[in-house]
């Protein structure tokens, strides 16, 4: 009977929101550490900066979390061309016991096995979603089905640079999506687009990769204008966008004049201007 008491009194904590808290809201967020990815193509966790991230906490033994996957899905579907990168940190100790439950249930947003991330976000019950915006600071803290989780995903959004694949449909060139976020694997991604867009035999996939590359060159050269802008008046500004591109769009040749402006800045601050 006292052990029932127990879990009635833990539920009902959990139920008026007292096992996730809000203790990181407007925070850095913490590192996430990750044992093993389930799904393909997952994103280059060393350069989330600039995205907005839904990192949920749950697991497969958790009813109400199970129930929050069509949500979740729908929400994926929704905001996956907008730049959102929705993570799944799963409890679940079997690797091979999830990646049947994710075929089982047909999961299509970034599922993995956490390595503690859980412990430094301090998280307390599950499901928990967490909303990092493209500065990396924690701006949202809840349950997936809370009516404001959606309004702070747009809020976050709205709030943060387009990326260079921002709105672009990328039809058969899907599977490349994580990589074109910008990441160590990005200009392989690019090139191998790019490489369709080139056929001398012009087919409507060519066609499709063509206009996939002029709207990338075009986004990234906006940014690069952005930061060109601002070298004068603004210079710690201007490094900062400067950083960003260099660090998520190296290796392909438009972005060699940012890589430039970006080394004489960070020279220009060494020497004290």
């Amino acid at each position: 009977m006292r052990t029932s008491v127990i879990v009635s009194v833990v539920l009902t904590s959990c139920l008026f929101g007292l096992c996730h808290g809000e203790v990181l809201v407007g925070k850095d967020a913490p590192e996430l550490t990750i044992r093993q990815w389930i799904t393909d193509n997952p994103p280059d966790i060393e350069n989330l900066d600039g995205r907005v991230c839904v990192i949920e906490f749950w697991a497969t033994w958790c009813r109400p979390c199970v129930e929050s996957i069509p949500h979740l899905i729908e929400l994926n579907n929704k905001y996956k061309d907008k730049g959102l990168a929705l993570i799944a940190l799963s409890q679940d100790k079997s690797a091979k016991k999830l990646e049947k439950f994710v075929r089982e249930k047909k999961i299509s947003y970034n599922v993995a096995v956490d390595n503690g991330t859980a412990d430094w976000f301090g998280i307390r019950g599950y499901p928990t979603a967490v909303i990092v915006n493209h500065d990396g600071k924690v701006v949202w803290q809840g349950y997936p089905w809370d009516e404001g989780f959606e309004k702070a995903i747009d809020k976050a959004l709205a709030a943060g640079p387009a990326g260079a694949i921002s709105g672009v449909p990328l039809g058969p060139f899907g599977h490349l999506r994580e990589p074109l976020w910008g990441g160590k694997d990005f200009s392989q991604a690019y090139n191998k687009i790019r490489s369709h867009a080139a056929s001398r035999k012009q087919t409507e996939l060519s066609a499709h990769a063509k206009r996939i590359i002029e709207t990338i060159d075009r986004n990234i050269a906006v940014r690069i204008d952005q930061a060109a802008r601002f070298a004068t008046d603004s210079p710690t500004r201007a490094q900062g966008i400067y950083a960003d591109i260099v660090s998520k769009y190296s290796g392909i040749e438009l972005v060699e004049p940012a890589k430039t402006a970006y080394s004489a800045l960070k020279r220009q601050f060494r020497s004290g201007f």
